[in-house]
């Protein structure tokens, strides 16, 4: 019986090569922190996105706080789904803000056009719209629209969104700001680490700014805004800057896996498929009503098939840390899909073998 891996963080032999050589570089020059290395990978990754400026922080979380710090949200609320994970909604706390979680689309996971509406309020400064493992919604220029229209900033949280686009626009293309994550578990990965991305150039100052202490430069002890340490290290740059080159075929094996697991799965799986490209970070599907996750799970575990982390298990709302917003029951679509959904495994790596046999032992624990 084959033990499949939910998760694996692949580089090829030519990365791992490649990453060794950049790091005996520096370590030879002592240059660790940031440099010439994390001025590439930021320049790179703005580029392959079709944005001006990439700004490269300590983590996605230290992204997004960043830039609500930078919009100035202090008092003012953020309409922020439900079900992401909880950076998204530190964030917007720790910049002073007031989080408004909203329900979800049952069609894609996504915060949608309609729960923003629900949230709006006079007192509403912007809108988190989470590219739920990777799929951008649907409805992402009638969102865009009418932040526009409602002069509202439109704050994309792409750490799942690697490579993700909608109509040819990637993800950093849409919102005033975009805060991506390179955590080990994502389709690209330089261990920890984040990235802004980014067309406004005043903006892009300011994040500059606010990742390295509210200096007016990297090299200048003066100090303009209050602000802490979120800078990303030339060692961090060298991973995700090598990692990066193979976004394309990384998502092309992405690709050929999610379609293998859309054209052979039991229709009893409802999948959640995207309008556009996904980065297929997750491949996520919703189990039947009256399948219990957790023995199901189980089942397949017993089969030698694991399963990663959902998108997420349980919505921001019932966790403890938010009981006195008292939403439990509210927000009954997340609460829904959550507890149904579940995610494939998905990784470049993942042997055709592997992926057929996954499917295998779904289609028949779903029928026992």
């Amino acid at each position: 019986m084959p033990d499949i891996k939910s998760l694996k963080v692949y580089f090829t032999e030519k990365q791992i090569e490649d990453i060794i050589k950049d790091m005996r570089i520096v370590l030879s020059s002592g240059q660790l922190a940031a440099g010439k290395y994390v001025s590439k990978f930021e320049e790179n990754w703005a580029k392959k996105n079709n944005c001006k400026y990439g700004i490269g922080v300590s983590s996605g979380g230290a992204a997004l706080e960043i830039i609500f710090k930078s919009l100035n949200i202090k008092d003012k609320e953020v309409i922020v789904p439900t079900n992401t994970f909880v950076a998204t909604s530190n964030a917007v706390s720790f910049a002073g803000g007031k989080i408004k979680f909203a329900d979800i689309s049952k069609k894609d996971m996504c915060l949608d056009l309609e729960n923003i509406k629900k949230n709006l309020t006079e007192k509403t400064k912007a809108v988190c719209l989470v590219h739920i493992g990777g799929i951008i919604s649907s409805e992402i220029e009638k969102i865009t629209k009418f932040c526009e229209d409602n002069k509202i900033f439109l704050v994309e949280d792409a750490a799942h969104g690697h490579g993700s686009s909608f109509n040819s626009k990637f993800s950093g293309q849409f919102g005033i700001a975009a805060a991506y994550s390179f955590f080990s578990t994502k389709t690209l990965t330089s261990g920890e680490g984040g990235m802004i991305l980014t067309n406004d150039d005043e903006l892009d100052k300011k994040f500059r700014s606010l990742r390295d202490y509210g200096k007016k430069s990297q090299w200048e002890s003066f100090y303009t805004d209050l602000s802490s340490n979120y800078r990303m290290s030339n060692v961090t740059a060298i991973i995700g800057e090598h990692h990066s080159r193979e976004l394309d075929n990384f998502l092309s094996a992405r690709e050929k896996i999610a379609s293998y697991y859309t054209a052979t799965l039991n229709k009893k799986f409802e999948k959640v498929l995207p309008t556009g490209k996904s980065s297929w970070y997750k491949y996520i599907v919703y189990l039947p009503k009256n399948v219990e996750k957790k023995k199901f799970k189980e089942a397949c575990k017993e089969k030698g098939v694991q399963f990663p982390g959902g998108v997420y298990d349980m919505p921001l709302h019932l966790q403890p840390i938010y009981k006195d917003f008292n939403l439990s029951g509210i927000l009954t679509t997340a609460e829904e899909y959550c507890e149904r959904h579940l995610c494939l495994p998905m990784y470049p790596n993942l042997e055709e073998k592997d992926y057929k046999y996954i499917v295998e032992i779904m289609n028949q624990v779903i029928d026992i």
